[in-house]
């Protein structure tokens, strides 16, 4: 639990009646209005509700990369507008479970059209804009369904006045996101689309499933259970999955192609088939490496 810690995180002095547009008069005043504080989880969540928009510390009262100090939060968008954005969904997900302070719906949100923020503290601040950036672009890679714009490090996320708000007080620790940041550099930094799924594993690596593929035998498997690890492998890693897909799936001439096209550009429904599939199958024949949550 978090408790009464402070943690550096800037809050503007200024309540946006709602999203400046591009080249409004007052975004000069607005850019300006962020004061560098040390507030509780507990005062940042109260801050967000009264609308007051937050970003990372910075100097001369003007948010630009070159003034950046350090970062002590980040923040995840969901805009997909369905219930993959709910608070609903989002607060049975793991990862945020384990490791969010909390979630809210943000200025857009209407409970048709259902869109959402998460934000994470992190234990200890984090000193250079160039390593903030790779920690919000490593997160980012866990949450396939969030948006890709919130990786830059002076972004600021605005308050949503009155919104709805699911707490968790939890906090991230730095040794948290350099894990993921390791795991998210040997992707190649490719983008996973992972959709978000009731159960949170550590990104896995293709040499990790690789490992695990070896304990399945294809042929002695239900034809379901082959198609899903196809699945699995695509929603886990995209286009780049396809030869570990093939290597392993010893089909007919062409059938695991067909089935590969067939699987959405963003993964399967919901995220319902994930890489957490492969070692479940794979423990039934013998796999027993264990993978825990970071």
């Amino acid at each position: 639990m978090i408790g009464d810690t402070n943690y550096k995180i800037a809050v503007s002095r200024v309540i946006p009646a709602g999203k400046l547009p591009p080249g409004d008069p007052s975004w000069a005043a607005f850019n300006a209005s962020f004061d560098n504080r040390q507030i509780s989880t507990d005062m940042l969540m109260q801050s967000t509700y009264d609308g007051r928009p937050i970003t990372t510390w910075h100097k001369d009262h003007w948010r630009t990369g070159e003034n950046y100090i350090c970062g002590q939060h980040l923040g995840v968008d969901f805009d997909n507008e369905d219930k993959t954005s709910s608070l609903a969904v989002l607060s049975q997900d793991k990862f945020i479970q384990k490791y969010g302070a909390f979630i809210y719906t943000t200025v857009s949100h209407t409970e048709e059209k259902p869109r959402a923020r998460a934000i994470f503290v992190i234990d200890t601040p984090i000193m250079q804009a160039a390593n903030y950036a790779l920690a919000a672009a490593a997160l980012l890679w866990v949450f396939g369904t969030a948006d890709r714009k919130c990786k830059d490090a002076v972004r600021f996320f605005y308050g949503s006045k009155g919104c709805q708000f699911e707490y968790f007080n939890q906090v991230l620790p730095l040794d948290a996101i350099k894990k993921l940041i390791a795991q998210y550099q040997e992707s190649g930094g490719k983008e996973k689309h992972k959709a978000i799924s009731k159960d949170y594993h550590a990104p896995a690596t293709q040499q990790e499933v690789a490992d695990a593929l070896k304990f399945i035998p294809p042929w002695q498997i239900q034809y379901d259970e082959w198609v899903s690890v196809l699945m699995a492998i695509h929603a886990e890693f995209g286009e780049g999955g396809y030869p570990l897909a093939e290597a392993w799936g010893d089909g007919k001439q062409g059938e695991i192609e067909v089935k590969w096209r067939s699987f959405k550009a963003g993964g399967n429904v919901a995220g319902a088939v994930t890489v957490a599939s492969i070692f479940g199958l794979a423990k039934r024949f013998g796999w027993s490496k264990s993978r825990n949550v970071l």
